[in-house]
């Protein structure tokens, strides 16, 4: 449909803008000025987008194919933006708000960054958890204190427009939160991600346990000659298997699902062990050919296990498979034996780890009590002499002021890895769009308003309206995201 909308004037000569040039009222209720497209057809578009995570491309063939209607795929983007900038307006709106928290007593924060990129802005995100609802979000260049504490005075700003009181904010232990949450919010209680928490404390033994990988790699040698071994074994039987047969297709079998290992690659031992086992696909197996048992076809791996004896009955003559096997478990076993005293050492650090982990569940006693605990396992590892304990006392303390406030009336709120995982909610719908595994930087470009609009097809799985937009159109784009 065309829509013509014939210009006047004021029929009242005394109008001091008689001659000024008026378009009609209910234009603006059926397409916006300077658009091709009436407001059904944007709020359509909107909804495959942000809903249905359909691409550019989908959108602009089902509109020519469905619906008759050609747009270019730049005036689609402009209009997707269009639609987002709305309906983070109608995200943002204070009355909205209102309605939304009429039935709640006290409101608690969460504040988390997104960089998908290093060097890149971070985008941060603040969420409140009881409504489980996006506040706002915002990219920052540096996340410096003076940046972070901005945004932390903003959700000030919002709770007291709510008139809610913040009972609890929910952060990891990064210096700028600690200290502007402390700056705008001082009594409200500040909780740490237990998460973030436990990984800086397992992180110094992660390390001695790639320290213990990189010795046992330097032990298994051999593994890249018995693959070569195994694929120019399978090289000749294919070729002979295939005699009379079409070349590119000999080739093609001989080469298998795995084919050639490529320059520096690091699984060739793995991928040694799969030729070795056989496969459906191979031309040994369209020869009679099966592989002997081994304890990889038992399930029991490799460096387990007994020994094969060659003097067993029926085991004079082993095949080729199963002595590449024992070449292969002896690599292992190599590696393994070079290790297994330091192996030891870490299997005691995991422990002391477990038990720091168990002071933090709540079913193990009162706050109290398993904060003396925590204090206690502190003491223990500052009086050790390796450095890795000391480490793990140091992050001890650094996070010992916020792993046990809120006691009783916050207990099940441990980390803030409910906002992480809706990290995942605008990275899925860059993958599933896009088609790569990266999310890409178009997060963080617009974020601001990418973001509440994800936020908000989350709780509203219809499309919006004309009447839920309206009221928006003249919403701009935040700054930061310009």
């Amino acid at each position: 449909m065309e829509l013509v909308c014939k210009l006047n004037h004021c029929p009242d000569p005394t109008c001091p803008g008689h001659s000024a040039t008026k378009s009609p009222e209910l234009e603006v209720t059926i397409a916006l000025p300077k658009w091709a497209i009436g407001w059904d057809v944007l709020c359509w578009i909107g909804h495959r987008r942000c809903s249905r995570h359909w691409s550019i491309s989908q959108i602009q063939s089902e509109l020519w194919d469905g619906h008759g209607i050609k747009l270019s795929a730049d005036s689609l983007a402009r209009y997707v933006r269009h639609y987002q900038v709305m309906l983070a307006a109608r995200q943002h709106d204070p009355e909205s708000l209102r309605r939304r928290y009429e039935a709640v007593d006290e409101i608690i924060l969460s504040i988390d960054g997104l960089q998908p990129e290093k060097g890149r802005e971070t985008l941060y995100v603040v969420r409140e958890l009881t409504q489980k609802r996006v506040w706002f979000a915002e990219a920052l260049i540096s996340a410096t204190a003076d940046e972070v504490r901005r945004l932390i005075a903003k959700a000030k700003g919002w709770a007291e427009a709510l008139g809610k009181p913040v009972g609890l904010w929910l952060s990891d232990r990064q210096d700028a939160f600690v200290t502007g949450i402390a700056a705008e919010f001082p009594g409200v209680p500040h909780r740490y991600c237990q998460n973030h928490f436990l990984r800086d404390v397992a992180k110094p033994v992660l390390e001695a346990d790639s320290h213990t990988k990189v010795q046992m790699r330097q032990k298994v040698r051999g593994l890249r000659k018995i693959e070569q071994a195994v694929l120019k074994r399978q090289g000749v039987e294919a070729l002979g298997d295939a005699a009379g047969e079409d070349a590119g297709a000999t080739m093609t079998r001989t080469v298998g699902p795995a084919g050639p290992a490529p320059a520096g690659d690091r699984s060739g031992g793995c991928r040694g062990a799969r030729l070795l086992r056989g496969n459906a696909r191979h031309p040994q197996r369209r020869s009679g050919w099966t592989a002997p048992p081994s304890r990889l076809a038992d399930g029991r791996g490799l460096g387990r296990g007994p020994r094969i004896d060659p003097t067993e009955p029926g085991r004079e003559k082993r095949g080729f498979a199963e002595k590449q096997l024992g070449r292969l478990a002896g690599c292992i076993d190599r590696g393994l034996d070079e290790v297994r005293a330091e192996q030891e050492t870490i299997r005691g650090y995991v422990q002391d780890i477990e038990e720091v982990a168990a002071t933090l569940e709540s079913g193990g006693g009162s706050g109290a009590d398993r904060q003396e605990k925590f204090e206690g396992l502190i003491d223990r590892f500052e009086c050790a002499e390796d450095p890795i304990h000391r480490k793990m006392a140091g992050v001890m303390i650094s996070f010992l002021a916020g792993l046990f406030v809120g006691e009783g009336k916050f207990e099940e709120l441990k980390d803030n890895l409910d906002l992480e995982r809706w990290f995942r909610l605008p990275k899925s719908h860059e993958r599933r769009i896009y088609g790569h595994r990266h999310a890409g930087v178009r997060i963080v470009q617009e974020g601001p308003t990418l973001v509440p609009a994800l936020d908000a097809h989350v709780a509203h799985p219809d499309p919006f309206t004309v009447a839920d937009l309206l009221p928006y159109r003249t919403a701009r784009e935040p700054p930061c995201q310009e």
